[in-house]
């Protein structure tokens, strides 16, 4: 089993307890007894991780693979599971513990919306641009001004 798998399921208890017991090498009375909220699992989390040689995935290492996101794979993938996958694979490669399955979520969700605002505002750009050169006025906004002003001085 590969050293993040152990520090998911320290996270949150699996589905088939004594699968997982079997496993990890623990019977599976002492796997359901765990108590999955107290001070032991932080404790548990944080040994896994310097045994493993992981980090755990700060609020600021967070908001880098927000970027890495808008900026390398929002463009081209737009489903959002592969986005969370591309995050977990990330965080591997980095040697960061994953974040949460929420975590994740408002991740994706906040990389895409980056990406979204940036394209359109790129894309407003750039008919501003072009609509300069053609005697259309746009007013900031991005809204067609209607107040008869087409570009140009009017005498």
């Amino acid at each position: 089993m590969r050293s993040t798998a152990y520090i998911h399921l320290l996270r949150s208890p699996a589905d088939h307890p004594r699968h997982v017991a079997q496993q990890v090498k623990v019977p599976a009375e002492e796997w359901a007894a765990y108590d999955w909220s107290g001070r032991a699992i932080k404790r548990h989390r944080m040994e896994i991780r310097g045994a493993f040689g992981f980090r755990e995935c700060t609020e600021e290492a967070q908001a880098q693979l927000a970027e890495w996101l808008a900026v390398e794979l929002c463009g081209v993938e737009l489903n959002r599971n592969r986005l969370a996958e591309a995050v977990v694979a990330r965080c591997r490669k980095d040697r960061l513990e994953p974040p949460a399955p929420g975590q994740i979520a408002r991740l994706v969700g906040k990389a895409v919306s980056t990406f979204e605002e940036r394209f359109c505002a790129a894309a407003r750009d750039v008919l501003v641009r072009m609509s300069k050169g053609r005697g259309l006025a746009f007013s900031e906004g991005g809204q067609r001004r209607t107040d008869g002003w087409h570009g140009h001085n009017r005498t």
